[in-house]
């Protein structure tokens, strides 16, 4: 019986890559040939997307400057990883259609957490616009440039609740990140398939308990 459910925020809650990150991509882009980068930003473009489904943004920008970069871009990726991960947020920013419906269907039965990886600056800007922060007993942000992990909040949550393993529910759109992580401490997980894949399902040992594509899926298919 699930107690406590673990929400990712990124393409989970908020459509980020249809509406923050394409911004993001492009000003970290423009920094690095700025910085020496030897390349177009179509061609950066055309490099992030055979890349960031198995590794992170931060990941890429490092590849990228030690492949076609000088040594003024490899000393910028401080800088360029900053311009990506703390975009300008806006005052107010919608949930992915069909969210707000489950948060309160969820909250009335469940303790609910949100989980989400960043810079923690831009992460609570994008809770705050949202109008979600209320929703939750506690908000953790995991600061993937420090490549710290979600299973050690799972840890903590399954801990702090004093429920067992499987009694968490993880629901997130990474197979790399809250899938795995989830899945690497026995949780319950349910993979949210929205927005650029990260990871492949082949790859995982063990597979996400449930697989959804859209909001409207969630409460039948996970049965809470």
């Amino acid at each position: 019986m699930i107690k406590a459910i673990a929400f990712d925020l990124d393409d989970t809650l908020l459509d980020t890559s249809g509406l923050l990150a394409p911004q993001a991509t492009v000003q970290a882009f423009e920094l690095m040939i700025k910085r020496g980068l030897k390349l177009s930003t179509a061609q950066c473009e055309a490099f992030r997307q055979q890349l960031v489904k198995t590794m992170s943004h931060r990941e890429v920008f490092e590849k990228l400057a030690a492949k076609y970069g000088t040594d003024e871009t490899r000393t910028a990726l401080p800088e360029i990883t900053s311009t990506f991960y703390e975009p300008k947020v806006p005052a107010k920013l919608p949930l992915i259609e069909g969210a707000r419906q489950n948060i309160d269907y969820l909250k009335a039965k469940y303790t609910l957490y949100l989980v989400t990886a960043g810079a923690e600056k831009s992460q609570l800007e994008k809770v705050k616009a949202l109008g979600v922060l209320s929703d939750f007993k506690k908000v953790y942000v995991v600061n993937s440039l420090t490549n710290q992990r979600k299973y050690d909040v799972f840890s903590d949550i399954i801990k702090d609740m004093s429920i067992k393993n499987e009694e968490l529910l993880c629901i997130g759109n990474s197979l790399l990140s809250e899938i795995h992580d989830a899945l690497s401490i026995g949780a319950k997980a349910c993979y949210f398939e929205f927005g650029e894949a990260r990871g492949s399902l082949a790859e995982l040992s063990r597979k996400p308990d449930y697989h959804i594509t859209q909001h409207s899926q969630l409460i039948t298919a996970c049965q809470l």
